[in-house]
């Protein structure tokens, strides 16, 4: 069935919680948590389809490049977003339905790269960081003296940062899960075994959730909270993450549709 185009989306959401619903869903290439190639796939993707589909509804997922993404969520109610870092910023605003990967943020360097050694974030000032637009890794690291232009360069995508860094374009790359880093690096033809952290960043390590934007329906955000947990309880995760062979983290346990700082 091809995607419900987005100018019906007012009338889809004045249907009743008792009735199958069709919920807009904007993401971002972010394998092997969620992808749309060669057909959508991925932990995130699938856990969603399966809370929804536990609910009576279905998904109409539109991959986007992360900061259009990220600014339909922003604007849209009633809109799911995945996978979005869970920040002090954010608790309040969004509908949060369950975390789905972990997120430990450092900066990554290419091995060979031993004159690029920051032993903290002042010190990292020194070389270019590539960063994706509208990330909070970029948010962060302006908020930090970073600046565009001078030692901070941006990209649509993770994939152009990770190529930058093997070119020599970039010295630092901050990334937030090394599942996703070591995927993407191999489907860019690289070796993920040229690359190894240097400086955790633990300030940005929020785990990574599946959410509803901001102004959304909170019976429906409160309710696909409760099937996340229920599902995650069943092993959800757990089976999701032995099929694309990634560690289970134990923090998503039965109470992973719940905030825990």
């Amino acid at each position: 069935m091809p995607s419900l185009p987005w100018r019906l989306l007012p009338l889809l959401l004045l249907q009743t919680t008792l009735q199958a619903a069709v919920i807009p869903v904007v993401t971002t290439e972010f394998p092997p948590f969620q992808s749309a190639l060669p057909a959508p796939w991925g932990v995130a993707l699938q856990a969603a389809q399966s809370v929804a589909a536990a609910n009576g509804d279905r998904l109409d997922i539109r991959f986007l490049p992360w900061p259009r993404a990220y600014q339909i969520a922003e604007t849209t109610p009633d809109v799911m977003i995945f996978c979005l870092a869970r920040t002090a910023q954010r608790e309040t605003r969004y509908g949060w339905i369950g975390q789905v990967a972990p997120n430990e943020v450092s900066l990554w360097r290419l091995r060979r790269r031993h004159d690029v050694q920051p032993a903290t974030l002042e010190q990292a000032r020194r070389w270019q960081l590539g960063v994706t637009a509208q990330d909070m890794k970029a948010r962060y690291l302006l908020q930090h003296g970073f600046v565009y232009g001078d030692n901070l360069q941006e990209s649509s995508d993770d994939l152009s940062n990770i190529r930058k860094l093997y070119a020599g374009r970039i010295d630092l790359l901050p990334f937030s899960n090394r599942s996703v880093l070591f995927y993407q690096t191999r489907l860019a033809g690289l070796d993920p075994a040229q690359l190894e952290p240097v400086l955790a960043l633990p300030e940005l390590s929020s785990p990574l959730y599946l959410a509803f934007s901001p102004g959304s329906n909170t019976g429906r955000s409160a309710r696909y909270a409760a099937t996340f947990s229920r599902l995650n309880r069943q092993g959800l995760l757990a089976r999701l993450n032995r099929q694309w062979q990634l560690p289970h983290d134990d923090s998503n346990s039965a109470n992973s549709g719940n905030y825990k700082p």
